[in-house]
């Protein structure tokens, strides 16, 4: 790590959308890390430089920081205890706990260049998950701070996003991260039980330094040192018993190594993201995959080659080229496909971590590198932005590539007989059923609620109604018109802040349509859509000339256009939208 101040301009980092008469600007953070896993105390040791720039309006006063593994703690945390009113209360002990305890930390303001053991030390107060300390002198606009920051972190056993089980760890959330400050202000909130993370963006360069014989990968590139891929390639043109002969080797050679060296330094380097994760254990295996010459890495447990191996690699091709067709090109240098620890999966910059190789959950977790990742909105307060957009891709993808029923189920085949007994619904009726039946139950709770707000139908509104709205959205503009809100969306926006406004702008501008009913009625109210067809008269204008009139009627508050498609006897057919607005 540098001791030098980082050296940037003071530029105010404004964005004027011409489209939305806005002003937009975000902040600007640099984090150093070094840091080094301890495999024998589940711990990590570390010190950062983190140079912040405010390109606010505003003069601060003060600085935040996130410290989530102190949601592991005790059972006293914000997360333990909203946990107790779930169905899994979480349990934290002092086998499986994990926290962060800030050892130093010294803040220099106004672009003064000190080295870090030259700085005032600050004054903090820690609530949770939340670190706050006012700056020894106000941070104007322009301006830039350094904190510098010595941290001992205890790494929990696998409680929900990261941690270590066996060999393997898993950080995720793991560092003193800056809270967002945008035009609403500083949002200094706790780790929650539902919902997820906002982030500014930035670069991170981040040392790694762990024992020889660990296999590491990260958000961002290598730039220094060795990840130990090439030692543990699969060389998938061999049979089970070459391969099994050759990794022997391999191992023995990694062992001989590490008799010399205990230890090893890996440096990742990242641009433009808001989080870092990484993970890291002796066991894992590697593959190479590449689409339009981005490599897609592929680490994963050994004991899971035989489900893992080559399909992973061409599931992440397939999903990158997706991604990149229908929204915009993958910017970033790499993606990272990764087995992680957890149950289900987990995105963040540049890698993922997926419990199976199921090409749906690779879909949806790669999908969010780009909604949350590139187009970042505030996870906790807007989930169906990111959940509902990466779902309702997931499902797209799905139809796209395998039609109406979605991806195969059957191992099997099966005859004319047993399909007409037993009907198969499509992943979208099913998800439609559940959504009839949720808004209907009477505990229906508005798309726009906070996660953290729910009382219980956080799930299945931030995916499945969020989802569906998306879905919604592209009936009303329209296929051809819904390909280029989207393919705007991702230009205007991608590497910043977004919002429920900020996207409605895209939609309102690529379409020229006035959306505020459709966004009023899907994200702040709780109304069904309920049509009925009250007949079908057919009325003799002429010899020749019939006129079909089809009465339509609305029965509940929801709105949305209803299309009929009239086929005549000759197989012509003809389709008319009605905007659905009026009682019949």
């Amino acid at each position: 790590m540098k001791r030098s101040a980082l050296t940037l301009g003071f530029l105010f980092v404004f964005f004027l959308s011409a489209f939305a008469g806005e002003i937009y600007w975000q902040q600007f953070v640099h984090y150093q890390f070094k840091v080094k896993l301890d495999v024998k105390d589940h711990s990590l040791s570390g010190e950062a430089i983190i140079t912040y720039r405010n390109n606010s309006p505003d003069t601060l006063d003060r600085i935040n920081l996130h410290l989530y593994p102190n949601a592991f703690k005790n059972e006293n945390s914000t997360l333990a205890q909203e946990t107790k009113k779930s169905f899994r209360p979480m349990r934290i002990n002092s086998r499986n706990n994990g926290y962060i305890d800030i050892l130093e930390l010294r803040i220099t303001g106004k672009g003064k260049s000190l080295a870090p053991d030259q700085a005032p030390i600050a004054a903090y107060r820690v609530d949770d998950t939340i670190l706050e300390s006012p700056l020894p002198e106000k941070l104007l606009p322009g301006q830039e701070l350094q904190l510098y920051l010595r941290f001992y972190e205890k790494i929990p056993a696998i409680i929900t996003r990261g941690g270590w089980r066996g060999k393997q760890y898993d950080l995720a959330q793991w560092y003193p991260k800056l809270v967002v400050y945008d035009e609403k202000g500083w949002h200094p909130d706790q780790y929650h039980n539902q919902g997820e993370f906002y982030g500014e963006f930035g670069t991170f360069d981040v040392e790694i330094t762990l024992p020889y014989n660990y296999i590491v990968a990260g958000t961002g590139v290598v730039t220094e040192g060795d990840p130990g891929w090439d030692w543990v390639k699969v060389d998938t043109a061999l049979n089970d018993e070459q391969w099994r002969k050759a990794y022997e080797e391999q191992l023995k050679q990694i062992k001989l190594k590490a008799l010399d060296a205990k230890e090893r330094k890996v440096v990742f380097h990242a641009e433009k993201v808001h989080d870092f994760a990484w993970l890291a254990s002796p066991n894992f295996l590697y593959e190479r995959g590449e689409w339009n010459s981005i490599p897609v890495h592929v680490v994963y447990d050994k004991r899971v080659r035989k489900s893992w191996s080559k399909k992973v690699t061409r599931r992440g091709e397939r999903v990158l080229k997706w991604l990149s067709t229908k929204f915009g090109l993958y910017p970033y240098p790499q993606l990272t496909i990764s087995h992680g620890l957890l149950g289900g999966g987990m995105e963040y910059p540049m890698i993922v971590m997926d419990s199976s190789p199921s090409e749906g959950l690779i879909c949806h977790e790669v999908g969010h590198i780009y909604f949350y990742g590139m187009l970042a909105n505030n996870e906790l307060d807007e989930a169906w932005m990111d959940e509902g957009f990466t779902t309702f891709q997931e499902g797209w993808y799905e139809q796209t590539h395998y039609g109406e029923q979605g991806y195969p189920r059957r191992s099997r085949r099966i005859s004319k007989l047993e399909k007409l007994l037993s009907p198969s619904p499509s992943g979208r009726e099913r998800k439609i059923m559940r959504l009839v039946d949720y808004t209907t139950s009477g505990y229906n709770e508005p798309l726009s609620l906070p996660a953290y707000k729910y009382k219980g139908g956080y799930q299945i509104n931030a995916y499945t109604k969020g989802s569906t709205f998306f879905e919604m959205l592209k009936y009303v503009v329209g296929d051809s018109v819904w390909d280029r809100i989207a393919h705007e969306y991702f230009a205007r926006w991608k590497f910043k802040h977004v919002n429920e406004q900020r996207f409605k702008q895209v939609c309102e501008d690529v379409s020229g349509m006035d959306l505020d009913w459709f966004f009023e009625e899907w994200l702040h109210k709780t109304v069904n859509v309920d049509y009925k067809l009250d007949g079908v008269k057919k009325v003799r204008m002429s010899d020749s000339l019939w006129k079909t009139i089809v009465k339509i009627t609305r029965k509940d508050e929801g709105i949305m256009p209803v299309e009929v498609l009239l086929t005549a006897a000759n197989g012509q057919s003809f389709r008319k939208r009605w905007d659905g607005k009026d009682r019949s």
